[in-house]
């Protein structure tokens, strides 16, 4: 189902290859939440931290059996091989430790219908990806506690 933009491999990926780097200005939740339909630009790295993602990181749509991971909260990685004009996805809960949700529209045997913070995730799934490290590193702190 074809819905919006995303990112699209050129080439084909390795497991493990560095895709991206996310970058954009730091917002609060606040300024987040002044951006309104924009808001779903921002990336969660941190409490009450976030990212005002900028093109092409603010392309990458969500999948809730990815492509890709977000290690070390920034740094975008194939998790498996990835073949040439296969769309890049991550799943967003890996970087999501508020209240936010959003209907998912992956289309994916894994797909859990809505998209929402790590910690509500089936315990399985977060620890499959702790164990990869494809988490943001506030919220395994929030995990292993």
């Amino acid at each position: 189902m074809l819905i919006g933009r995303g990112l699209f491999a050129a080439r084909p990926i390795q497991r493990g290859e560095l895709i991206l780097t996310f970058q954009g200005p730091e917002l609060s939740l606040a300024e987040v939440r002044k951006k309104g339909a924009l808001a779903a630009n921002a990336l969660q790295v941190g409490r009450g931290l976030y990212l005002d993602l900028e093109e092409p990181g603010r392309l990458l749509n969500h999948s809730c059996d990815p492509n890709v991971g977000v290690f070390r909260g920034v740094e975008v990685r194939a998790l498996r091989y990835i073949p040439t004009d296969a769309e890049l996805c991550f799943d967003y809960s890996t970087t999501v430790g508020d209240g936010w949700t959003m209907a998912c529209r992956c289309d994916t045997p894994a797909c859990r219908g809505i998209v929402r913070a790590f910690l509500t995730l089936p315990e399985p799934i977060r620890l499959r990806y702790a164990v990869l490290g494809a988490v943001s590193p506030f919220l395994l702190d929030d995990f292993s506690a």
